[in-house]
């Protein structure tokens, strides 16, 4: 895995994207496979669209917000290596998920979101020569949600004392969403964006880590009040890890996503960060 650039992909849900020209020559990555890690960015491009259903590919969206993806691999069994391993590994290696949707040949791709990886389940399912296989179905959840999720069951109290213990738990659940698999996946990505949140407030100390200054009031739990930032996308949201989510006061979460120095705002959380979480 390489280490982040010092730009990192940026999206706008919605918005329609040459995949030659405003991805892969900017940020690299396959420009035919579906799931298209870069080797240059910390992020995985993954493609979706009805072409796919030949392959024996069927994704669809889920009322509650998630995503269904269906794993690479044309024939045979599916198996975790190479892209699929990428999606399972993805927190653990710091590497934001961007789903963009094909529109059809020469028409481009609109990009849905980021997301972060769930769960995973293996079905029956035909391969491009129609035979039954193994295929793999990845669940997927927008980064936005776990942000909410964060701001909401913000007044439970920190579980840890210390910031030694607290960072310890958090690189060790980025690394647990992969390598615990067979664990409820809807369980773990929450207890996972919590335990993250939980370490980078204890690690702020009760002040904004982009102005410095004192939390601007305290929670009904006692804590002071900061909100967790995800630092790899501006507009909503990133990977569950201590080198990507700051702890930001109301009024400097607000500027970083909406004000006129938006970017400029967000990339120097990014260098600090570097410097924090080396």
């Amino acid at each position: 895995m390489p280490e982040p650039s010092a730009v990192l992909p940026s999206f706008e849900v919605g918005r329609i994207y040459d995949r030659r020209t405003e991805l892969h020559d900017l940020f690299g990555g396959s420009r035919q496979s579906g799931i298209s890690p870069s080797k240059n960015f910390p992020a995985v491009f993954l493609f979706t669209g009805e072409g796919g259903s030949r392959h024996g590919y069927v994704d669809h969206p889920q009322a509650d917000g998630s995503y269904l993806y269906t794993g690479e691999g044309q024939r045979e069994d599916m198996v975790l290596k190479r892209g699929n391993l990428a999606i399972l590994n993805h927190s653990l290696e710091a590497r934001a998920l961007h789903l963009f949707q094909s529109l059809g040949k020469g028409k481009g791709q609109q990009y849905l979101g980021e997301f972060v990886y769930d769960s995973h389940t293996w079905t029956d399912a035909d391969d491009t020569t129609g035979a039954t296989r193994k295929a793999i179905v990845f669940k997927l959840v927008p980064v936005s949600r776990l942000e909410h999720g964060d701001l909401v069951d913000g007044n439970e109290p920190i579980a840890v004392t210390s910031l030694e213990d607290a960072r310890k738990r958090a690189i060790a659940a980025a690394k647990a969403d992969g390598s615990q698999a067979s664990r409820s996946g809807s369980r773990t990505v929450y207890e996972r964006s919590r335990t993250v949140r939980d370490y980078v407030l204890l690690r702020a100390a009760g002040h904004c880590e982009l102005c410095e200054q004192p939390a601007p009031f305290k929670r009904k739990s006692g804590a002071h009040y900061l909100e967790p930032h995800h630092t790899t996308r501006v507009s909503d949201g990133g990977p569950d890890h201590p080198r990507f989510v700051a702890a930001l006061c109301p009024t400097c979460h607000r500027e970083v996503h909406y004000g006129e120095h938006a970017k400029l705002k967000n990339d120097g959380l990014v260098e600090k960060l570097r410097t924090i979480e080396p």
